[in-house]
């Protein structure tokens, strides 16, 4: 394992890591240089991270616009497009007969069941990246650089059929939107329910009144609890009607009398659904990385936080709120007179705040002295092996200055669900015995302080944990 300094995915900037781009799986990776290639759209500029952009945890960046660009200068999408992150975990479009509910879905109005079927739709909207037919698509990926690996995953002959090879460039975009990249669970939430940080004051009374049901009852819709020991995803892929007004600015550019039925034009055929019972409804996001995303609403009305919270508590008591865009199918059994005050409103937006990926723990890899390296988080991996992350402190047992050896004096296991570590924690391989240190730090006595990279190799077959430090470099 090649020693870097990484830095995480979402901490203010827009480009990968390069260590988590080189450890996706060949068809994963396939599908991230899909995702990322501004050459597969008419004419070429857009990709689908042109509107997906990790630096705003895979949604649209622009701000000034509540609807998406097209490739074709003043073309436009008619919705907030959604985030990516976290759409692997949506369920098929479904009804559901005991609850009376329809369920799950690709899109904000469910039109499409799996990420597959979702990813084919972009490339070919005019609105969007405008490919005139699927033939012209492929043609572009048999010009791409990455061609030769399109055909190592999907086989020699796979740009034969065109059909068949946009099967096959879905395919590879839902395998990418599969990826930890995608689905990380790196929040200050996450590391809260693994024990291993506290919230503030603020931020716990803040979920508190997220999950109380005389107060805000978001939890209502957005669990916020694991369930059968996984994260919560804060969605329950339900459909419902907020009530939110119209968007201004989408109707200067679609015409006065536009309006999005969302989840009604999905269900209008579909034998469970009511005439105009689902007009207005719109699938309840997933609330992770939710302070990235702004605007909200699935017509982007909103601009902050703040203002959504305000929204949901003072809908129905307050005159500064438009009418509803759709009022016949609006909610209003669980929100618009929450009777929240000035500062529970904002105990909730601080709470939301800790629902952002990439969360820094605080504590780094330390040489606390000459023999001693305090490593609070290493993640410990082997063939066939679930992942554990650990505390270690490791203390120096020989004198040799240019290979010494050190002994593992503490060991204990953290709690730690699966992907809710970042990933440039010191990394241990069972089947290696080397022990990668990304970046360790000393203290000097003038106050300044150094980082170094550092690997250790277990002594073998010695079954105690000692280790010889074998590379140590300091990093700029």
């Amino acid at each position: 394992m090649t020693v870097l300094i990484i830095t995480h995915v979402f901490a203010n900037e827009s480009n990968l890591s390069f260590e988590q781009i080189r450890n996706l799986p060949i068809m994963q990776s396939l599908g991230h240089k899909i995702f990322f290639d501004t050459n597969l759209s008419n004419p070429p500029g857009q990709a689908c991270s042109s509107c997906h952009d990790p630096k705003t945890a895979f949604s649209d960046p622009i701000l000034d616009l509540p609807v998406s660009r097209g490739v074709v200068e003043g073309k436009t999408g008619t919705i907030n497009t959604p985030i990516v992150m976290y759409t692997a975990f949506i369920p098929a479009f479904h009804f559901n007969p005991e609850e009376g509910l329809f369920i799950g879905g690709q899109f904000l109005d469910g039109r499409e069941s799996s990420l597959e079927a979702q990813a084919k739709k972009p490339f070919l909207n005019p609105d969007e990246m405008n490919n005139p037919d699927k033939a012209s698509v492929i043609e572009k990926i048999r010009n791409a650089s990455y061609v030769d690996e399109f055909k190592l995953v999907f086989g020699q002959d796979a740009l034969d059929d065109v059909d068949k090879a946009y099967d096959y460039v879905a395919a590879a975009l839902a395998s990418f939107e599969r990826s930890a990249i995608l689905n990380p669970f790196t929040s200050k939430y996450d590391f809260y329910l693994a024990g291993v940080v506290k919230l503030s004051e603020q931020e716990e009374r803040g979920l508190q009144l997220f999950e109380a049901e005389n107060k805000g009852n978001c939890a209502a819709c957005h669990p916020s609890r694991p369930v059968d020991g996984k994260p919560p995803l804060f969605t329950d892929f339900t459909y419902d009607n907020l009530g939110v007004p119209s968007n201004q600015k989408i109707l200067k550019i679609k015409g006065a009398e536009f309006v999005d039925i969302g989840l009604g034009k999905t269900v209008k055929d579909n034998p469970n659904a009511e005439v105009g019972a689902d007009n207005g409804k719109f699938k309840v996001s997933s609330l992770r990385n939710i302070a990235k995303t702004a605007p909200y609403m699935h017509n982007g009305v909103f601009t902050s936080l703040k203002e959504v919270v305000d929204f949901y508590n003072t809908r129905d008591t307050d005159g500064k709120w438009a009418k509803p865009e759709i009022a016949a199918t609006m909610n209003t059994e669980e929100l618009g007179d929450l009777g929240l005050s000035d500062q529970e409103v904002d105990d909730i937006v601080v709470f939301l705040r800790t629902l952002s990926d990439g969360y820094e723990l605080g504590e780094h890899a330390m040489i606390e002295q000459e023999d001693a390296v305090k490593l609070p988080y290493v993640r410990v991996e082997g063939r066939d092996v679930a992942s554990k992350i650990y505390s270690v402190r490791m203390e120096r047992i020989t004198a040799d200055k240019d290979f010494p050896q050190y002994h593992v004096t503490q060991l204990e296991e953290l709690s730690l669900a699966d992907n809710s570590y970042p990933n440039d924690i010191p990394y241990y391989s069972l089947d290696t015995g080397i022990l990668e240190i990304p970046a360790i730090k000393k203290d000097h006595e003038n106050g300044n302080q150094s980082t170094y990279v550092a690997q250790f190799k277990q002594i073998i077959p010695n079954g105690n944990l000692v280790f010889d430090l074998t590379y140590v470099k300091p990093w700029q």
